[in-house]
């Protein structure tokens, strides 16, 4: 299973009594040909750890816990086989129920083991957000392709081929005249014709096509657009392209014209990571400058606390390091560690461990975009104690 929309709201729905464990892998193209690979090793390891830690608080549910895994070692199995599909899996498994969910994609996780009341899904959302659906346009004398790129895979959704309105003509045109055999000045002029009307056919067939690109990205939101061909005809379609900032243009130096969806959507990745630090800084100035100004954007971990729980939330932006305990009530609300919030009236809340988690699953819960922060952004927020967001209003 891949990551979408769903994905993360079903895992959000999912919960057990003794609560879930969530299990991220990464994999590398050297682990199938290593006869002992070390991620699986590493894996256990962990869960060996966490075991013992759980242990350490309550043994009846770190040997509920071990039960669980003997019960379930052909759904371990399956996420640390080094042939199986996905650079990037996790498997969340419900301690008591044995209920079980899989995720797998082209994009890399951290290796990870966590036990708690529900999946802990941040890797999930991260890795939705950085692999989030992007255009690849392939340009050729012979026509275009386009794909869409999500979460590391590519697929081709659309093909265009130039097509010479006669091939005939073409070839009328490259010889000498017919009322002049003898003199070659005619079929010079002809040919200079017939390439002035060629590259006049191939410009209206590459505008029709950008102009379809354009409108085929507007209706799919996307905001990146990898364009490859080689440099005179990449040239001419760039040129084509809207001065659109809804729209980021990166260029490929490959030209794609035969390649295979798989072999460009490994190449893709790279060029689209090269501009995710300048969208992340973008957004963090967003909410910023609005909040600064009085407008639509929220900072520090009250304000934007505060505006989740009224549904305002347009984009929630945190550092992606950031680890919080706050409060949570019965209704869903989330709220900060502060003196006060004890003391509030009507509302009955209970500690929360892993506050950030709640923010995210609060967020998605009212269509709100979620963006974390890397390392090198992250500082434009730390006086804001490492969250902001931008606001619907």
């Amino acid at each position: 299973m891949s990551i979408d929309d769903t994905t993360i709201r079903d895992l959000i729905g999912f919960s057990d009594p003794q609560g879930v464990l969530s299990i991220y892998l990464e994999t590398t193209a050297s682990m199938m040909s290593d006869p002992q690979p070390t991620a699986p090793l590493e894996i256990r390891d962990r869960i060996s750890k966490l075991t013992d830690d759980v242990g350490d608080r309550d043994p009846d549910l770190a040997r509920a816990i071990t039960e669980r895994l003997e019960r379930n070692e052909q759904d371990l199995a399956r996420l640390l086989d080094p042939r199986a599909h996905g650079r990037g899996r996790a498997l969340f498994l419900g301690v008591q129920t044995g209920r079980t969910a899989t995720v797998s994609v082209q994009l890399p996780f951290r290796h990870r083991v966590v036990h708690h009341d529900s999946p802990y899904i941040r890797p999930l959302v991260a890795a939705y957000d950085e692999g989030r659906d992007a255009g690849v346009l392939v340009v050729s004398r012979s026509g275009t392709r386009l794909l869409r790129w999500s979460v590391g895979e590519a697929e081709e959704v659309d093909s265009d081929r130039f097509v010479v309105f006669a091939e005939q003509v073409g070839r009328d045109m490259s010889g000498p005249s017919p009322a002049n055999p003898a003199d070659p000045r005619h079929g010079n002029v002809q040919r200079q014709r017939f390439e002035e009307r060629l590259d006049a056919n191939r410009q209206r067939f590459l505008r029709d096509a950008v102009n379809k690109v354009v409108q085929h990205a507007t209706s799919q939101h996307w905001d990146r657009l990898v364009l490859s061909g080689a440099p005179k005809i990449r040239s001419a379609v760039s040129d084509l392209l809207p001065d659109d900032n809804d729209l980021r243009v990166i260029t490929a130096e490959p030209s794609w014209e035969d390649a295979a969806p798989h072999e460009i959507a490994q190449q893709v990745w790279p060029l689209l990571r090269s501009v995710h630090e300048q969208r992340e800084r973008q957004l963090v100035a967003s909410a910023r400058d609005r909040a600064l100004s009085g407008g639509a954007g929220a900072l520090g971990v009250r304000e934007v606390c505060e505006a989740l729980n009224e549904g305002r939330v347009a984009h929630l932006l945190y550092d992606d390091s950031l680890s919080l305990q706050g409060f949570r009530s019965d209704e869903g609300t989330v709220h900060p560690d502060v003196p006060d919030v004890m003391k509030q009236a009507d509302i009955a809340v209970h500690p929360e461990p892993l506050l950030i988690e709640r923010m995210i699953e609060r967020a998605i819960a009212t269509d709100a975009g979620v963006t974390p922060i890397g390392p090198d952004v992250a500082p434009d927020l730390h006086e804001h104690e490492g969250m902001a967001a931008i606001l619907r209003w």
